[in-house]
């Protein structure tokens, strides 16, 4: 994936799921010309060579971070597979073998957009551990409830998670679409708004035991907009999840974007053995044989 600029943006990381994202300070992220979304339907792969990997809680550095909680066993991993993901051949992995371990991926591309603008909101999901818990990753976007400039007291995190969605099933080993958005009818709940202690005039509103619509919580909020992360996140309090997602996708303005998780070669063993054809060059180019690949590895051309 080509690099994209950052916006400037107060930028406040990060958590989910039973841990989602918290304000931790109010500092300007790195600044580049603005992100314009490409007309129509675009579709950006994304490997190793397009993130960067920080622990939780500190400023984003470039437009993908992974994110993981200092002295936990969380990890976030580009794979092959598993099975036939919904685009390419591969995907990202969370793991979170206990309930301190915490991952998750954002982009910071689409700071600045208005969630009154955004028509959809999707991506994949494959779990391999954890038959006995609801939990999958899921999806956060970290927002100012007004726009504008970043006030005390405005900054949420929106999360989606699929267990709260009517007619959810915790399905083990199947690639599954999950539609965030459903024209306007994902539920969705929001953190408090840190010492405001609750999200709309003193009740819990659309809080985590009392999800709404993506609908009602645009109409308590209509001016929120995007300032932080957009991503995936596997939260604390998880233990024993192993999960994969791709295709995480965002549509405003008439246009889209779906995000291709892809694993890179390193070596000559992810060459050999047919692995040539599940894995990318750090361009995002594909190989054209297990020869191209093991050339590519150790000569880089």
């Amino acid at each position: 994936m080509r690099p994209i600029p950052l916006l400037a943006a107060c930028v406040m990381v990060m958590a989910a799921c039973a841990d989602p994202t918290k304000v931790t300070s109010s500092s300007a992220a790195p600044t580049r010309p603005g992100f314009a979304l490409a007309a129509g339907n675009n579709v950006s792969v994304v490997t190793e060579a397009d993130v960067a990997r920080q622990v939780e809680n500190t400023l984003p550095t470039r437009s993908w971070v992974v994110y993981t909680r200092s002295g936990t066993t969380g990890t976030g991993t580009f794979t092959s597979g598993p099975g036939s993901p919904p685009l390419g051949s591969g995907s990202f992995r969370t793991s979170t073998p206990d309930g301190a371990a915490k991952v998750f991926i954002f982009n910071y591309d689409h700071v600045g957009t208005p969630l009154s603008t955004i028509t959809g909101v999707s991506y994949s999901s494959y779990k391999t551990l954890g038959a006995t818990a609801p939990a999958f990753p899921a999806i956060n976007i970290q927002v100012d409830i007004d726009g504008g400039s970043l006030g005390a007291g405005e900054f949420r995190t929106f999360v989606w998670e699929p267990y709260q969605q009517l007619g959810f099933v915790n399905t083990m080993f199947t690639w599954e679409h999950r539609d965030a958005f459903a024209s306007g009818s994902g539920l969705w709940w929001s953190t408090s708004g840190g010492s405001t202690g609750a999200l709309t005039g003193g009740s819990r509103h659309c809080g985590q035991d009392t999800p709404c619509t993506w609908t009602a919580l645009l109409a308590a909020f209509p001016g929120a907009t995007i300032t932080g992360g957009f991503g995936i996140n596997q939260g604390s309090g998880n233990p024993g999840i192993d999960a994969n997602v791709d295709a995480l996708s965002i549509a405003y303005g008439g246009n889209s974007i779906t995000y291709d998780f892809e694993a890179m070669a390193t070596s000559r063993a992810d060459c050999t053995n047919g692995g040539w054809s599940g894995v990318r060059r750090a361009d995002d180019s594909v190989y054209k044989n297990q020869g191209d690949c093991v050339s590519y590895v150790e000569n880089g051309k």
